[in-house]
């Protein structure tokens, strides 16, 4: 089954995930729910019924224990209507289905409510690219573009600093932990696919849609284009590769997407007479 099917965006990516939390498209006539069920699969079939029925599924999430199975969803009643919407919901042929239905009452506007959103085995936060655009942007605009690319370096250095040493606790090996840091980056959204090559004393890292340069490219442009514009997320880097490998590294961001690349790529290397040895 197609979660996206019905009135699906054919221009969208096929790496887009949607995650049900809160939407925004004005003008059309969203609808949140929540649905629990003693089975994922009773879920899946309610999920189907809806389709079948001409209900578009902007995007879902679940989450299944041995107790049954919790769901929600966004849904777009535009052009059919409320009352047709939850007509069709009630009149679904599946048994032992609890079908709540979170109304914010802003039209063009859907929330699932509120959340303990876990990821990487903790506590996380979504954060979308317009509050992003306005840490990078708005530290460069703030403080100037000097002083406001130091600031997101060493925020992102001592995010990634305090990354690493989970990383370090929970692989162990400090060259398994920097390969999971690049996948880890891949599945929270930071890029949409990233390589790192291991050498002695150095790394390379390359990745597309870095997140940090795509919402700089209106600023990129503003500024004349041609700039490489990763400074918080090469910090992350700097802080990643001190906890897991000690010692300290010098961070460059070689290629970017806003200076003409189709990439970002990072050369990462140990400055001389530091430790090998992983942060505590």
């Amino acid at each position: 089954m197609d979660p996206m099917a019905g009135k699906a965006d054919p221009g969208a990516p096929a790496s887009v995930f949607r995650l049900p939390l809160s939407w925004f498209d004005p003008g059309r006539d969203l609808v949140s729910v929540r649905v629990r069920a003693d089975s994922a699969g009773k879920i899946g079939m309610y999920w189907y019924y809806l389709l079948q029925n001409g209900v578009a599924i902007f995007g879902t999430m679940m989450n299944v224990a041995p107790g049954g199975a919790l769901a929600f969803a966004i849904l777009d009643a535009t052009g059919m209507g409320r009352e047709e919407l939850m007509r069709i919901m009630r009149s679904a042929p599946v048994g032992d289905v609890e079908v709540e239905v979170i109304d914010a009452g802003v039209k063009g506007f859907a929330s699932t409510g509120g959340h303990l959103l876990e990821a990487g085995s903790g506590r996380s936060i979504v954060m979308s690219a317009s509050g992003l655009a306005g840490l990078f942007r708005g530290m460069r605009e703030l403080m100037g573009d000097d002083a406001g690319a130091a600031f997101l370096y060493y925020a992102g250095f001592v995010t990634g600093r305090e990354w690493g040493k989970f990383l370090v606790d929970h692989v162990g090996d400090p060259h398994a932990a920097a390969r999971v840091f690049v996948e880890v980056l891949k599945s929270q959204g930071l890029a949409t696919s990233a390589e790192i090559l291991e050498g002695e004393d150095r790394y390379r890292i390359e990745a597309r849609d870095l997140i940090e340069c795509e919402v700089l490219s209106d600023y990129a442009s503003r500024k004349g284009g041609r700039m490489r514009t990763s400074h918080w997320f090469r910090g992350i880097v700097a802080g990643v590769i001190s906890a897991v490998r000690g010692g300290e590294w010098d961070v460059e961001e070689v290629e970017c997407v806003n200076d003409g690349s189709d990439k970002c790529a990072f050369e990462i290397r140990r400055k001389q007479g530091t430790a090998d040895a992983p942060a505590r």
